[in-house]
């Protein structure tokens, strides 16, 4: 939990300061972009709490805290793969739509999208898992309590079906992303070829290869979770195995926020410039605050 919540603590922010440098990107993706990366920074910041727990080995934030827990999970949870759709989705209508992308993607109608998105999760996550909460804290072995849940009902398969509904639908609009760009460099090496009669330029697979990460990514940090609300919507485990699955999960789930730093940042040749020169101006300042 500390290797998955201190990269994401030290990145997300540095990442939003570097993203408002940046003039190269679409505004509109921008946009998306920064609700993903906050998103990871809140989640992180949650988690810190769960680690508080983890270190003294014992639920000390009360009841009201672990029931509070569910709402966040939850909430956190549908945010987390629904602001990454949100992405795969504007990134599918640049690619598929690039001469009509600026009037069909607005900043102003990214702005709502994006506000809508969060607001929508954040008041359904409050409803269904505010009223009658399922996270409890139980005692076990030498007084040991853990923030788990009691028992498992319909709310379980409700973000179950979610979160595999948006997953299969990134996975479809990759894949196609992927077919589109295939074809694209394949014509235009056709038309290179047939222009100067010579054997063309190689098919550029850097954006098969980013895809290839993204949709790898999301398959190794989600699929456990999706497996463990599988099996535990059966209640056949225990409060201390559950608790072990849930935090060992929970954990992967943290990491692909720092993950989404190096795909969708570091990866980027001007992000990485902007960030350079952030960093260059920040060591200029302190080497003249701190210059006898």
């Amino acid at each position: 939990m500390v290797i998955a919540i201190v990269p994401n603590l030290l990145l997300n922010p540095l990442m939003l300061v570097t993203l408002r440098r940046v003039t190269s990107i679409q505004p509109t993706t921008k946009i998306f972009m920064a609700s993903l990366t906050l998103c990871d920074l809140c989640r992180s910041l949650w988690g810190i709490l769960i680690l508080t727990s983890l270190l003294a080995d014992t639920w000390l934030l009360g009841s009201f805290l672990c029931a509070a827990n569910q709402v966040m999970l939850f909430f956190f949870t549908a945010l987390s793969v629904s602001t990454l759709l949100l992405l795969t989705v504007d990134r599918y209508i640049a690619v598929s739509h690039p001469l009509r992308y600026p009037s069909i993607m607005t900043v102003f109608k990214s702005k709502i999208i994006v506000c809508s998105t969060w607001a929508t999760i954040i008041v359904s996550s409050i409803l269904i898992n505010g009223i009658n909460p399922f996270y409890t804290i139980q005692v076990i072995g030498h007084n040991k309590r853990l923030c788990v849940a009691e028992t498992y009902d319909w709310r379980v398969y409700l973000i179950l079906v979610l979160v595999v509904l948006e997953l299969l639908t990134i996975f479809i609009l990759y894949a196609h992303i992927a077919l589109i760009a295939r074809n694209q460099a394949r014509r235009i090496a056709a038309e290179n070829q047939a222009g100067n009669g010579q054997g063309g330029q190689r098919i550029n697979t850097r954006s098969t290869t980013t895809i290839i990460i993204i949709t790898g990514t999301v398959i190794i940090t989600w699929i456990p979770t999706l497996i463990r609300l599988a099996i535990a919507s059966q209640n056949q485990w225990e409060p201390h195995v559950n608790y072990l699955a849930y935090i060992s999960t929970e954990a992967m789930l943290l990491s692909n926020g720092w993950m989404n730093v190096i795909i969708y940042y570091l990866r980027n040749k001007d992000l990485r410039q902007a960030l350079l020169g952030l960093l260059t101006d920040w060591r200029q300042r302190l080497s003249q605050r701190f210059r006898p």
